[in-house]
């Protein structure tokens, strides 16, 4: 059997193949090591190991979280900055965002009755 390296991004360094491999498991929705052994068996590829798959797992779900952090702090301050030009401001020169939230946990059913118990909440 011949081995190749394979690379699915132009930059191998960025994101290897196991790493994409995990990272479009979770995206599509299962997101864990048996349906990654599903689609891997399916093209007669070995599976990564349950232990292998969580060390990913980690890592791409730490590097979302950062690309999270960081966009929800660009866009803050990107509103912030919006506010300001619309003189958006209190007393102390403080730019006022408005945040609209309707405080509601819809009633999710995958099989199950689960409604959730806490209610709404209104301000």
């Amino acid at each position: 059997m011949s081995k190749w390296p394979v690379w699915s991004e132009k930059d191998p360094e960025k994101m290897d193949v196991n790493t994409s491999a995990v990272s479009g498991t979770i995206s599509s929705g299962g997101g864990g090591h048996a349906q990654l052994g599903e689609v891997f068996s399916a093209m007669d590829v070995p599976v990564l190991s349950s232990k292998a798959f969580h060390k990913y797992r980690n890592i791409v779900c730490d590097a979302w979280e950062a690309t999270a952090l960081e966009e929800v702090q660009t866009a803050a301050l990107e509103e912030a900055r919006l506010a300001k030009e619309k003189g958006e401001v209190d007393s102390d020169g403080i730019s006022t965002i408005i945040i609209v939230a309707d405080g509601r946990w819809s009633k999710r059913s995958y099989r199950t009755n689960c409604t959730a118990l806490s209610g709404e909440v209104c301000t």
